[in-house]
């Protein structure tokens, strides 16, 4: 027996987690479904990551430039990177945490874990649960194909 709801939201990533939301505050039964990392690539290991690895970058920059601006430093300049990977880690966290917080906090929103697989057009299975809805959204990861170098060639 399949478990249904309104509506049901595959992947936790840009767009998921707010579509979700906003289903779910029109007083929707939704469920979101994520099978690894809350947030998707960009929390995880793409723009989240990225932006605070430069973020210490540029201020080591800053710092080693300050006397261009009239500011003196004592001493050189140098950059721990077990505490940028810490600061990094430590951020990813936030937000990822902060993500699935929200989405378990928000009313009329059912969060399940584990890899989803449609079963039929209007349903899908996670592990050995059933779920069905008539309205699906699919917010996952791409995987990159390189095609046949032959297939290029015609």
């Amino acid at each position: 027996m399949a478990t249904k709801y309104d509506a049901i939201v595959i992947g936790t990533g840009q767009a998921g987690p707010s579509l979700a939301v906003r289903l779910a505050d029109t007083g929707m039964n939704v469920a979101i479904i994520e099978r690894k990392w809350f947030g998707g690539t960009c929390v995880n290991n793409g723009c989240i990551p990225r932006k605070t690895l430069i973020a210490s970058a540029r201020t080591a920059h800053v710092a080693r430039r300050a006397g261009d601006y009239g500011v003196t430093v004592a001493g050189s300049i140098a950059v721990d990177m077990k505490k940028v990977k810490m600061r990094k880690d430590a951020v990813v966290r936030q937000s990822s945490e902060g993500l699935e917080k929200w989405l378990r906090d928000t009313q009329n929103l059912t969060v399940i874990e584990g890899h989803a697989r449609f079963a039929d057009p209007h349903r899908v299975r996670v592990g050995d649960e059933l779920l069905e809805a008539d309205k699906f959204s699919i917010n996952v990861d791409g995987r990159a194909c390189i095609p046949p170098l032959e297939a290029l060639m015609r």
